[in-house]
């Protein structure tokens, strides 16, 4: 199965639109409508120009700006994957003649499973509804099969090719490679893979690695952490590969899309069990204390643009899942994991509130209190999530959770006071009913 890749977006102020001289630009939105509410919380997987946009939550919109030229968008609608969605049939579909300079209006129709252009006037009613307005514009551009974030990075499905290009071009410019991006480290955790000969058909794992931010710092090795992790679970777990969603840079909306994908599967296939990991940021609401999984397009001084924990927790808690196992190398005190604050004008970090778990729920979390989840620059991981790979390697997976948690916790601590002198505590969280047995648990 292909990866995911995930669209990044730029926040901007409502009804602010942005492109640049000589584009057409195409503003994607999907509203809510009162006449179709059985079908508001339907996954709408998009491709633009045959390139993956990703998943379009209801009332939040996206400009895009786009060459003067035929562009088709697709949209797909279901709990599958894209590419399983794909397969089975365009759901919808809509081309535009874009001409210079001009804007046009692509909305999602709920009720009737349709994509139309609308007026300008009707987008504008759309923006400015008192009960349920369009929010979140985001802004990217599409120059050939190559999508683009307001900052000029490039980003999507064919994101690899771009820096492939620039990287070639650096070093024939240079002699060298003159990229700024921080080299991948190979340790001894990214190689010798266990290869499991059990096959888990009832495992489904949600990944989600967030590196490449636009309004805070970016999270060292995230990508790679989630990318070795994917490996793990296929290879060492035995999760066929189909029931693995990895998000690399994930956005609000693709975050919240697998987490749906994920309910899904364990509502409708009975014995199912669930393991979600996080790697990226985390802040925890100044007022309440409540913390909050920061998307790549999420701002550290607004959490409504971020993922509720206690959301991600009780969605999946209420789902017919015999346990859902959780793997989080993040603080969500509001400091990056070099220690500094994600919001300058914060000056010490919080910790933020407990979160009750439900269900047969079990969380392992990189740190504890106020501290920070630190990373293991020599091994190029979060220092949590090496460990933990550490010992699926060296155990081949066939490790208890009270086993796992021990040797997490001693050499982690240890490791953080060697490298940076600081504190870091892994820690276990469990729900009420998993509290007597989560310790003789196993991944597999």
């Amino acid at each position: 199965m292909k990866k995911l890749f995930i669209i990044l977006i730029a926040f901007m102020s409502i009804g602010q639109v942005i492109a640049e001289d000589g584009m057409a630009k195409i503003i994607l939105f999907r509203p809510f409508s009162s006449s179709g509410w059985k079908n508001i919380n339907a996954t709408h997987m998009l491709y633009f120009d045959g390139q993956l946009f990703g998943s379009l939550p209801a009332t939040i919109y996206y400009v895009v700006s786009v060459e003067p030229g035929q562009h088709t968008i697709e949209g797909y609608i279901g709990n599958e994957s894209p590419e399983e969605l794909r397969r089975a049939g365009s759901a919808y579909s809509l081309t535009i003649n874009a001409t210079k300079d001009n804007t046009y209006y692509a909305s999602v129709n709920d009720k009737k499973k349709t994509i139309s252009l609308v007026s300008y006037n009707d987008y504008n009613k759309l923006l400015n509804n008192k009960y349920m307005p369009l929010r979140w514009a985001g802004n990217l551009s599409l120059k050939g099969d190559i999508f683009y974030d307001a900052n000029g990075n490039p980003v999507g499905e064919n994101a690899h090719k771009a820096k492939e290009q620039q990287l070639a071009s650096n070093t024939s410019d240079n002699g060298k490679s003159s990229s700024k991006k921080q080299e991948t480290i190979q340790s001894d955790v990214d190689s010798n893979i266990p290869q499991s000969k059990r096959s888990a058909e009832n495992t489904y794992a949600l990944i989600i690695a967030n590196e490449d931010y636009q309004f805070v710092d970016p999270v060292n090795f995230a990508s790679h952490d989630g990318e070795v992790f994917k490996e793990y679970c296929i290879k060492t777990l035995g999760i066929p590969e189909k029931q693995v969603r990895y998000c690399t840079n994930a956005s609000y909306g693709v975050i919240s899309g697998g987490v749906d994908w994920l309910k899904y599967a364990l509502d409708n296939f009975d014995g199912s069990k669930a393991i979600v990991y996080y790697c990226g940021h985390g802040i925890p609401d100044e007022k309440t204390g409540d913390a909050f999984i920061i998307p790549v397009d999420g701002k550290g001084t607004n959490t409504a643009t971020c993922y509720s924990l206690n959301k991600l927790y009780t969605t999946l808690a209420a789902t017919k899942a015999t346990n859902v196992t959780y793997f989080m190398d993040a603080c969500f005190t509001g400091a990056n994991k070099e220690g500094s604050m994600l919001v300058a004008a914060r000056g010490v970090a919080r910790e933020a509130k407990k979160e009750i778990l439900d269900g047969n729920s079990v969380v392992f979390s990189a740190s504890s209190a106020d501290e920070t989840a630190m990373t293991y620059p020599e091994k190029g991981h979060g220092l949590f999530t090496y460990f933990l790979l550490k010992k699926l390697q060296e155990t081949s997976g066939d490790v208890s959770y009270e086993e796992l948690a021990n040797y997490i916790n001693k050499n982690v601590k240890k490791e953080a006071f060697l490298i940076n002198e600081k504190p870091q505590t892994p820690v276990v969280a469990t729900s009420i009913s998993a509290s007597s047995s989560w310790k003789s648990m196993k991944l597999k």
